[in-house]
């Protein structure tokens, strides 16, 4: 590959960065992306919280193909408390997700969207699910080396 043609690479990757930045929105669209509340992701950070969403767990784990084998994938949940209406909070996230962003089965009461971000490998997705008083954004990635 020439050096221009990695050059037209590199600027079509950092395009399509800012795309994804600014359909996440601002503080009119939740937090701002410089206070969110989802550090260390790989992919959830570009999803904007609800603006009344208070943080109140995180958690993680691995996946695995084989008992004892190595890690194929890795997943971190972020949780929020909410006050507002489930209703009020999915239609935010109807308007407010990333481009492909679609919505997707979930339990009785809830509203869940999944999003399969540009340049993911097979596998990796982020989800949103909207629960009565509970807001989980969550993201699935390939472990490293796999």
């Amino acid at each position: 590959m020439s050096w221009a043609q990695r050059g037209l690479v590199a600027g079509v990757v950092g395009l399509g960065a800012l795309l994804v930045i600014s359909r996440t929105g601002g503080k009119k669209a939740g937090l701002d992306p410089a206070d969110s509340p989802i550090k260390g992701a790989v992919y959830a950070a570009a999803i904007p919280v609800w603006e009344d969403a208070k943080l109140t767990d995180i958690t993680g784990g691995n996946y695995y193909n084989d008992i004892g084998g190595p890690v194929t994938f890795t997943s971190k949940s972020w949780f929020f408390k909410l006050s507002d209406p489930v209703a009020d909070v999915a239609d935010f996230y109807r308007q407010h997700l990333p481009a492909g962003a679609t919505p997707t089965e979930a339990e009785d009461g809830a509203v869940a969207f999944e999003w399969h971000p540009p340049g993911a490998k097979e596998g990796e997705e982020v989800s949103v699910t909207v629960r009565e008083g509970e807001l989980q954004i969550s993201e699935t990635i390939k472990a490293p080396g796999t």
